[in-house]
């Protein structure tokens, strides 16, 4: 029951950030991989985070790479929130931390990785930041940008 009361404030909060419902995408602007930097990548195919409800209890994650339509994606578990409250130096954010068992269409390898996800509050707009670490191969991918 608390896993429910959990996986509902988080849809609530992201949906409320973005008033779209039940999909809420991330169009990512700066992409590395292990510290290299591929923004152009990126930015030339499209790349977006999502989330959004793989059944009535699951939630999902993807990493969408929108012009060759393929993608990273499955169920998000043990989601952990915290409210990281503005400061004078910073803004506030909210940060997540969640298991993610991921599915490739371009490859069909699979797997689990460690994300933290963090969305921004600056004026009217949410950036993000978001590290995935694959747990088989200790890649780890760093994206930012801002909520579509």
């Amino acid at each position: 029951m608390k896993l429910i009361i959990l996986t509902i404030y988080v849809l609530l909060t992201i949906s409320f950030a973005n008033g779209q419902g039940k999909v809420v995408t991330f169009k990512a602007t700066n992409y590395e991989i292990n510290g290299e930097n591929f923004d152009n990548i990126a930015l030339e195919n499209d790349v977006a985070l999502s989330f959004y409800m793989c059944d009535s209890v699951t939630i999902c994650f993807a990493n969408s790479w929108r012009k060759s339509n393929t993608q990273s994606y499955g169920g998000v578990y043990a989601i952990k929130e915290k409210e990281i409250p503005e400061t004078s130096e910073t803004h506030r954010a909210m940060e997540m931390k969640f298991t993610w068992q991921y599915f490739n269409t371009y490859d069909s390898d699979r797997g689990e990785a460690a994300v933290t996800f963090t969305r921004i509050f600056i004026g009217n707009t949410v950036r993000f930041r978001a590290e995935i670490l694959v747990l088989k191969t200790n890649e780890v991918l760093v994206l930012k940008g801002y909520l579509e």
